[in-house]
């Protein structure tokens, strides 16, 4: 049986967001009321998706360029998919080279 490469993204996105959703350093921001809504991460990151469907993946690396990280939402994604935290990854990317966890 082939599966579609749409089909294994939709498959890695799930997978991802519900590892995500288990992220302790996530989890404690939501505990402590820190988390933002998204119209104002829209607005500090500095997207504007003008009508258009909002592309989350161009909001988490514009948010990381704003912290002063040069990573992107891809590198996170791989980071969270090899077992580490957000919180982890951003101490990472602050240290110097990107290291996997």
């Amino acid at each position: 049986m082939n599966v579609s490469n749409s089909e294994q993204r939709q498959v890695r996105l799930k997978q991802f967001l519900r590892i995500l959703s288990e992220d302790p350093s996530l989890s404690h921001q939501v505990e402590q009321g820190k988390l933002r809504s998204l119209a104002e991460l829209l607005m500090v990151s500095g997207y504007w998706p003008c009508g258009e469907p909002v592309n989350m993946s161009s909001v988490v690396s514009l948010s990381l360029k704003k912290l002063g990280l040069e990573a992107g939402s891809e590198e996170l994604i791989e980071y969270i998919m090899n077992g580490g935290t957000v919180e982890s990854f951003i101490d990472s990317v602050k240290q110097g080279p990107f290291n996997r966890p």
